[in-house]
This record gives C-alpha cells, structure tokens and sequence, in this order.
C-alpha cells in the first residue's frame, strides 16, 4: 500500500505461504515477521506436538517491506506451542510472544517467548506450567517503560478455558465469564506484568474504570507509560465493541 501526497492510497498483491488466519506479525527494522495461525488444511497442526507442528512453528515468513519479497526462514530452538491468538510485542531486534491457543480442544498457553530476529533464536522466558497467569489467548500485550528504566511487558484480557486448575489462578480483582453456547471457557480482563529484568510476573492493581472482559482487541502504546485499547469482542455474548480505552501505568499499577 502507498499514500501519495493527496492522500490517494494505492494497494498491491504480494502473495505468499503465509497463514492467512490468527497468526501473529511485528515489524522489527524493515521486515515484517509472521509466525503461527490457523491452517484448518494441515490437521496434524492441531495437535498439541507432532512433527509437522514442530515442522511448521520452526520457521517464520519475513516480508522485507524494501524489496516486496517473501521468504520463509527457519529459526533454531524451541518454538511455542500455543500458535492460535498469541499477543506479541517488539523490543528492539526481539520479538516476545505470549500465550495463545493449541488448536485442540481447550488447550491454551501462558508460556512467554522470545525470538531474536539477529539471529532468529527461540528463547523461553517463561514456561506454560507457570500457575501464577491464567493461561489464554486472543488477549493483547505491550512493551512499557523506556531504556533508562526496567521495561516491562503488559498483558491484558483474553479468553480462557474453564477447569479445575484455571480457576485456581482467577484473581479476584478481575472478571472471568462464561461465554454463550462454549460453557468450557471464559472471556476475561485479567492484566499481567512481567519484568523482563527481573524474569518475574506480577499482578497490578487497577483504578478508575477498567475494561471489561473482552478479547481480539487492538492495543498500541502511546509512550513509555500509556497505552490505548480499541473494539474487541465484549460481554458474555461476544458483542462487537467500539470502546476505547486509555490506560497509563505507574508504579506497577494501571490506572484507567
């Protein structure tokens, strides 16, 4: 797409093998990085771990926004398994990727990764057997705070499997409700922090008026402290919304 100087926007084709469903993308430098989605054609993809999962998470198609080019690069390391509505932010050459959902059943993650796009490494910051974040998908995640500070990464929202074990990670500063006619899981506004300095999550408490439990929302930083929130799917009846909201975080807690 090109906007010319009278604001008349043109668009081109530029095909790829790219998944073209719920898959994830950040720009880091001149390229666009794609990783992960909905491929209903391979089945073996909705597994929780075969080979042609592990086959397929493996690699990343970059789109160099310079040449117009398409190119499937494989990455070395472990890649996660939740490929589904995972929430990923950029800092620097790393890309961190959060959560998302297996493709089976009710299996979501809450496992948080990195991929170095230097020298496109998987890293595990975060393992899905951490108990202290609801595991889920579809949520939004973000980078605060600047270089001269600990940068932290803010999770919000998301939907969620109802089980045993999920309810015991509920917090009960956030909603968790049930969605219609998919009594197994649940959309909340749950908000995680983890400090990339000291690898550690926490849970902030939240002033003024709070998003509701909503999820596949779009959330963009406006400077080191705030962000915005806009649409998503709120309400137990997944009601497209037109909300907006702004939030800043200070001292660990978000204000409204």
């Amino acid at each position: 797409m090109d906007v010319d100087r009278e604001g008349r926007v043109t668009w081109s084709l530029k095909d790829s093998d790219v998944w073209t469903t719920q898959h994830t993308a950040a720009v880091v430098g001149k390229v666009l990085y794609c990783w992960g989605g909905d491929k209903p054609e391979d089945l073996d993809i909705k597994s929780h771990n075969s080979p042609i999962k592990r086959q397929c998470t493996s690699a990343v198609d970059a789109f160099n926004l310079l040449s117009g080019v398409w190119s499937s690069r494989p990455t070395s390391g472990t890649p996660p398994l939740g490929i589904i509505g995972v929430s990923c932010t950029t800092i620097n050459n790393n890309i961190y990727y959060f959560g998302g959902y297996c493709g089976h059943d009710t299996c979501y993650h809450n496992s948080l990764n990195c991929l170095d796009t230097l020298t496109l490494q998987w890293n595990e910051l975060q393992s899905t057997d951490n108990n202290f974040v609801t595991k889920r998908g579809y949520g939004g995640m973000i980078v605060m705070g600047s270089e001269s500070e600990p940068q932290q990464l803010l999770v919000i929202g998301g939907m969620a499997p109802v089980s045993t074990t999920c309810i015991t990670q509920y917090h009960h500063q956030f909603e968790y409700i049930k969605i219609p006619r998919r009594d197994d899981r649940v959309r909340t506004n749950e908000q995680n922090i983890y400090n990339l300095s000291s690898g550690q999550w926490t849970i902030p408490s939240v002033s003024g008026q709070c998003c509701p439990p909503i999820s596949n929302f779009i959330i963009e930083r406006i400077n080191h402290n705030k962000g915005i929130m806009y649409g998503g799917a709120s309400t137990d009846c997944g009601i497209a919304t037109k909300g907006i909201y702004l939030f800043q975080l200070s001292h660990n807690n978000i204000v409204s």
